[in-house]
Formats: structure tokens, sequence, C-alpha cells
């Protein structure tokens, strides 16, 4: 307590912003002036049924600050930010706080002696406010090209001064889009990170008179925006997903197994809104097809072939997902399959996209969800993500994104120019 004090008066700062996530990843916030730490140090009540997380006649909730998480705003350095719990009436965590979730399933692996770390990957477009590409670099490219670079730099920069440790900036595969890789950490701190990198990457952005979307597929014929989740698992220290004799262990190939087997019913969680399925398409590194391989981008699950510490990447994930239930259920699945010994596929090097439907039905390789629809359909039969996310998290989410689907269909009839009106709106500037 006396060091959050004493970082208040050592940086002049004259407010704090108390931050959270909301059911569907949006980052929120409520301020106060740094004078009444005192008053406000424990936290702070919100309207719980405005903000999503409620039904209306239980708004009142509770945000408790993490004190771990305190920072400074590089573009307001008057503000400090701390990053908060949701707590209910009763004191307890909220069964709908998203960070809550994800420190639950945390607390079930460290019970089982492992230790859960992450490195996403973030993907995103600079548009102009006529919603065109600033400019035509392509993969790595160096200025004159990458006009943009100075701008993903002093994103970085601004990461680097909020505590995030940066791995690689590069310009990405489509016209004027970026992407930023985190160095591996805990899962919780990094989905902290997450939503960090992308409060200052929106914000950067409108500083300089672009728009920063996450939004998945922006262009039908540019590459989509990913949000690629690096994984590695530890036990008294050491890589777990390591064999010293087969390059991978029987854990990795168990953890891959737990989320093939529910990947499906975890795909709305991932790809939450309905241009996440605009990119769930062949043709440009994005998945579709669910299955797993060394060295293999075309695979749902790549173990990346480069590196000798063996990890896992999840490429399906794009940055509409709620970062938190994301990196609970993608580490519940694994632990599901270590404990039961749930055997995947067998892994394939092959170009999956470039298979025939029989190749593909001989190896067992079938579809993702090809919609929103169906993946809420998946979601809804699911007792396992049910029991990761909670009933009351899961029927929020899902009465949501119902109503969701019905608006886009409405658009979607139309016409096409409609229906790309209507995500726009909907997914540029919010995703």
């Amino acid at each position: 307590m006396s060091n959050i004090e004493e970082f208040l008066k050592k940086n002049d700062i004259e407010f704090v912003q108390f931050q959270f996530t909301t059911v569907l990843g949006e980052l929120k916030s409520v301020e106060f002036p740094a004078e009444i730490w005192e008053h406000m140090k424990e936290g702070t009540g919100v309207d719980g049924s405005s903000l999503g997380f409620l039904l209306t006649e239980q708004s009142d909730m509770k945000i408790v600050p993490d004190y771990d998480t305190i920072a400074v705003l590089p573009w307001e350095p008057r503000v400090a930010r701390l990053i908060c719990d949701i707590f209910g009436n009763d004191n307890n965590p909220h069964p709908t706080d998203p960070r809550n979730i994800l420190k639950k399933v945390i607390k079930q692996a460290q019970d089982l002696g492992f230790e859960y770390k992450t490195r996403p990957e973030l993907e995103w477009y600079f548009l102009d406010y006529d919603l065109i590409p600033f400019e035509e670099g392509e993969y790595m490219d160096t200025l004159p090209f990458d006009e943009l670079g100075y701008l993903r730099r002093n994103i970085a920069c601004d990461m680097q001064d909020m505590g995030i440790k940066v791995k690689t900036i590069h310009h990405e595969v489509g016209n004027s889009q970026q992407e930023i890789e985190f160095m591996v950490f805990e899962a919780l701190v990094q989905a902290d990170n997450t939503q960090t990198a992308k409060l200052i990457i929106k914000a950067e952005s409108l500083f300089n008179d672009v728009i920063g979307t996450f939004m998945p597929k922006p262009f039908p014929d540019l590459a989509g925006n990913g949000l690629h989740i690096h994984q590695y698992l530890a036990k008294d220290g050491k890589n777990i997903f390591s064999d010293e004799e087969k390059g991978i262990s029987d854990t990795l190939r168990y953890f891959v197994g737990g989320i093939l087997a529910h990947v499906d019913a975890m795909t709305a969680i991932f790809n939450p809104i309905t241009n996440s399925y605009k990119r769930l398409v062949p043709g440009h590194e994005a998945p579709v097809y669910k299955s797993w391989g060394i060295a293999n981008r075309t695979a749902l699950v790549r173990v990346p072939g480069y590196e000798k510490s063996a990890r896992i990447e999840f490429r399906a994930t794009d940055a509409a997902t709620n970062i938190y239930l994301a990196s609970a259920l993608l580490l519940a699945a694994g632990l599901d399959g270590i404990k039961n010994k749930i055997e995947p596929i067998e892994p394939t090097t092959k170009n999956i996209e470039e298979l025939s439907e029989q190749e593909r039905k001989d190896m067992g390789i079938t579809k993702l969800p090809e919609s929103l629809s169906e993946a809420l359909d998946a979601l809804e039969q699911s007792a396992f993500v049910k029991e990761v996310l909670g009933k009351e998290l899961l029927n929020i989410f899902i009465s949501v994104k119902r109503k969701e689907c019905k608006e886009f269909e409405v658009a979607k009839n139309e016409g096409e120019t409609e229906e790309w009106e209507w995500e726009y709106e909907k997914y540029l500037e919010r995703t």
C-alpha cells in the first residue's frame, strides 16, 4: 500500500484509472483524483448491468485493483492505471469476471504442479478515415514501403514503458498491416498485457490521425488479423512439452489432443464476431481445419520447427476474442487432454488446404465451424466449456451473440455492400 502511495507521489500522478475487462472483452475504465487514493484504494462500485456483467435487478458490482499492475500512461503522464478484478456484493470474485476465470484455471494447473506461460502475437491494420490502407507494403518490408514503421516503433516503446516485454515488430503481409510479438510470460500477465497493448495501439493511432483496427478480416482480398497464442508448460522449472529423444513429449501430444477435442465448442469464444469467419478461409494462412503438425502454418495447432524448446502455437484466435477467456479455455482443454490422455489425430507437415476432401477424411481432419451461428451451436452443447466459464457468463455471451447473428443476417439479406457496412460500423473500431 505504501509503495503505491510513493509511486503516485514520485511520478506526480494526478489521476488514477481503474481498468477492467467485460464479458465481451472490451476494456473499460473509471478515473478519480490521486489525492483521494486512500478513499479508493480498496476499489469502487460500478453498474454491472450497464457493462453487460449482470441482470438489471442485480446491477451493483465492485472493481478491486491489482496493485501489481500499476503503470503510467505514456501519452498522459498525469494518469496511472491499475487493472482490476470484479467482485460481487458478497465480496467474492464474481463468476462473470473474465480475469477471475483465468485465475481459477491457472490455480488448477498450479495445483497439478504446472506453470503455464504464453506469448501472444497481435496483428492489426492502419487505415485512413476512408478505410483505405495507408500504404502498399508487404511482409517484413522496409522503407520506402513501410511508411508507418515509426508509429509501430512508438507503440513498441509505449508497451515497454508500461512494462510489456516486446520480442519483434514488423510489417505484416497485408497492405499497412502490422505485427507485434511479445516475450514469454505468465498467462495472466500476458492477458493483461494484450489488453494494454490494444489500448496503446488504438491510442497512438488516434493521435496520428489513423485508425488502428483489429477487425479480423477488414478486406476480403487481404490477409486477416490474427492473435496467435504460443503456449508453454513447465513443471519444476522444466519444459514438459520437450522430450530429449523424441523432440516433443507425450504431454504436448495430450495437450494438443485436449484442444482438438474441444475446439468446436471453444471457437465462438476464440472467434466471437461474424467477421471472424471471413478470416477463417483458405489461402491466407488462417486455419480452416482441425489439425496439427510441426512447422506447419496451415495447421490449427503448430509446433514451431525452428526452436529446440518445444511449444505449441494456436493459430485460430483473433483479437476480437476475450483474451482472458481464450487463455483459460486453451489451458483447461490442454489439462483435460493430459488428465485423460486424449490422443490427437496424427500430425502432418502437408499443406492441409491442398489435400483432397478424401485425403483429409482419411487423416481424420475436419473443418472448424464456418460461421458464428454454427460455433454458438457447438458452444451451447458443451458441458466442458460450461464448466470452465460458468453458466452465468455463457448465458450472457450467447444471448448477445445470437442477437448479433440476427442483425448480421438482416444486413446480409440487403446485399453485400450493406453487409460490409454493418460489420464496419459494428467491429472496425470496437474490436
